[in-house]
């Protein structure tokens, strides 16, 4: 049976990083529960979605076993190296970037600090993928289809609508989320609107 939950700023969790060299917004996050039979520590996850600051180079904290896509939101934008490959560099609003969180990375902004969002998954029960929406550029998707067995859509800016299949049409405002359990949804950013979409399979 679908379920839509909405999230506001008060329901986000503030987390230092595991390398201790800053602090995430957790926006929403599934538990995965005690007891891992691959020898991982509780406290591990099926998915999570974040936003977190970036003031200065520096590495990112290492999650073995878990798959990551990561997009700057804020600022100008960001080099990304990993394991000590050429570097990536992404823009405010380019598509996401996709990593193993095993891989040694380090983070470079490239104009001044960075505000950036990530997806990761647990490899073994979890894909996903996120999508970037603005409706103030015409080369950026300003509508999204959404598909998932979770999915989860972030305001930036502005107001998103949301539109799940056989449903009415929901607004989303700047800061605030839209979590839905099996449900299909027309996301859409008009103008003046920025946002993100998450979409999680389990495998």
């Amino acid at each position: 049976m679908p379920s839509i939950t909405r999230l506001s700023p008060a329901d986000h969790r503030r987390v230092p990083w595991k390398n201790g060299g800053g602090v995430t917004t957790e926006l929403a996050v599934e538990p995965s529960g005690d007891g891992r039979p691959d020898g991982r520590p509780d406290g591990c996850f099926v998915w999570r979605v974040s936003i977190a600051d970036v003031v200065e180079p520096g590495p990112f904290s290492a999650f073995p076993g878990y798959d990551r896509l990561i997009a700057v939101v804020e600022g100008e934008g960001m080099r990304l190296s990993v394991d000590g490959a050429p570097p990536v560099e992404r823009r405010r609003l380019d598509p996401a970037f996709a990593f193993p969180g095993e891989a040694a990375v380090w983070c470079e902004p490239t104009a001044g600090p960075i505000r950036d969002v990530n997806l990761m998954l647990d490899r073994a029960s979890a894909a996903g993928m996120l999508t970037l929406l603005a409706g103030s550029a015409a080369h950026r998707a300003n509508v999204h289809r959404a598909a998932g067995d979770v999915l989860l859509v972030h305001a930036l800016a502005g107001m998103l609508t949301v539109t799940p299949e056989d449903g009415e049409a929901l607004t989303v405002p700047a800061g605030h989320s839209l979590l839905l359990h099996g449900a299909e949804a027309l996301v859409e950013a008009p103008a003046g609107a920025e946002g993100v979409c998450a979409e999680i399979l389990r495998r």
